[in-house]
């Protein structure tokens, strides 16, 4: 049971132990340094708020400190592992005083595992947290001031939401099989028994495989010894559960002498798998039906991007059709576009969509899905995002609606070729609301004005947030 939180509750410093070697004369009192400094120390710190990127924040005397593993309202003792001038970084090492914020987590080893931030913290809190870092960067970065209204839509699920997951894999001298993930802020192995925000498919089949012995394949090796490897593990909503509905991509082993292919074997011959294949085999492997929604039947492959939570995909991709109902534009420009998870569905047989993306996987299941769907006037290719805009650009191609989903690093670089085709529209779909900041200031200063903002939670229990943005170009 959680002591209650006393906000104003004096903190007393620990004194440094000092080691045997010299103290810098530019060392920060009660930290320590990793360069060379060379002396250990902790400071107990109240948490006060949070930082995009899940680590807490903590203030004293002046300096700002970001602390791995706390959550705001913490008091904590923090093992600072680098410091300078302007801030330092820490780590829990023990908790004083647990956050109101904490409760009962849905997984046993949440406190280990590097894979979630905040399990335990009721959604609701978590949902203020990410508005927040969305709300922050926007004035920050962005200058968009106070009167930007972030509309916050939390996923329908908080747990048991991803449909696809990369776990490391460990079969142990005695041939038993475990699987898991690194521990926080390391590479140790922590093993698991399920994974609270895989789909219930995903974790009947993790029970499942750790059943199975390996016994006979280590007695083959000279020298039997822990095998590593990794193991991509992808479910297929369309399919029931009675049919096979997993695809499994193994990546190579750290041992020559046992192959990934002795894995595969053995997975391979459950009736779950509908495919499973190494490293070398995902390349050529063949395309599944993943789902259907807005009459596009969606198809994906071992290896292939597809985002992870499928009740919040369905949302976002009613928030862009929306969004171009009411634009009607007649040609629509998608970037970083996939396998035409949002612009297959726009597709009406009269407005032209084109879409552009370096995957060349991607394209090919995006040019499957037009065939399977019967879609007609929409065409995908292949190639780099920046020489397509900077082609159309001096083309003077009229695009009506450009639509972006581009990875973590935004699309800076594309910003120039995109203000040379004065699209009416941008629909920007973000996964990092601090480039996604940088990329608005940029079009904003040049004449386009924010008219929806919507702040999407696609990963609960994380810190990650997405964001969809409505951009108008204004009259003059």
């Amino acid at each position: 049971m959680c002591r209650p939180h006393k906000k104003n509750m004096p903190i007393k410093h620990k004194k440094i132990k000092q080691s045997s070697r010299s103290r810098s004369a530019r060392s920060v009192p009660n930290e320590k340094s990793t360069n060379e400094s060379g002396f250990n120390a902790t400071l107990d710190l109240r948490m006060d708020s949070m930082a995009f990127g899940g680590k807490a924040v903590s203030r004293l005397d002046g300096k700002v400190y970001f602390v791995e593993g706390g959550i705001e309202g913490d008091v904590a003792t923090v093992e600072i592992t680098n410091s300078n001038e302007r801030y330092g970084e820490g780590r829990v090492a023990k908790l004083l005083e647990p956050s109101p914020h904490r409760g009962v987590s849905a997984c046993d080893v949440s406190e280990q595992c590097g894979g979630c931030q905040w399990q335990g913290v009721p959604y609701p809190q978590q949902m203020i947290w990410k508005k927040q870092f969305v709300e922050t960067s926007m004035r920050r970065i962005a200058k968009l001031g106070e009167d930007l209204v972030v509309e916050p839509m939390p996923s329908p699920v908080a747990n048991g939401y991803r449909n696809r997951i990369m776990v490391r894999g460990r079969i142990f001298p005695d041939g038993q099989l475990k699987v898991g993930y690194f521990q926080r802020a390391s590479r140790e192995f922590v093993g698991i028994a399920s994974c609270a925000i895989a789909v219930d498919r995903i974790n009947n089949f993790i029970r499942c495989i750790q059943k199975i012995s390996f016994k006979e394949s280590q007695l083959a090796r000279e020298s039997p010894a822990l095998v590593k490897f990794k193991i991509e593990i992808q479910d297929l909503p369309a399919k029931k559960s009675s049919e096979p509905h997993l695809l499994m991509s193994i990546f190579d082993t750290d041992d020559k002498n046992f192959s990934a292919d002795i894995i595969r074997k053995k997975l391979a011959q459950l009736p779950e798998v509908a495919w499973c294949g190494g490293q070398a085999d995902v390349p050529k492997a063949p395309f599944f039906e993943f789902e259907s929604d807005l009459n596009v039947t969606f198809h994906t492959a071992p290896g292939m991007f597809q985002q992870v939570n499928v009740p919040h995909n369905h949302t976002v991709r009613r928030l862009v059709k929306s969004a171009v109902d009411e634009f009607s534009p007649k040609r629509i420009l998608d970037l970083f576009c996939g396998s035409g998870n949002l612009s297959l569905p726009l597709a009406d047989g009269n407005r032209l969509i084109e879409g552009i993306e370096f995957s060349k996987k991607a394209i090919a299941a995006a040019i499957y899905n037009v065939e399977h769907s019967g879609i007609k006037k929409a065409h995908y290719s292949a190639g780099d995002t920046e020489k397509f805009l900077w082609n159309a650009s001096n083309l003077k191609i009229p695009y009506d609606l450009i639509i972006a989903d581009p990875p973590r690093d935004g699309m800076f670089k594309s910003l120039e070729p995109i203000l040379n085709i004065r699209p009416d529209h941008i629909l920007y779909v973000s996964c990092d609301p601090t480039t996604l900041a940088r990329d608005l200031a940029v079009l904003c200063k040049e004449h386009y004005v924010v008219k929806r903002f919507v702040a999407l939670d696609f990963f609960p229990n994380t810190y990650h947030i997405e964001s969809f943005v409505v951009l108008e170009r204004a009259k003059k």
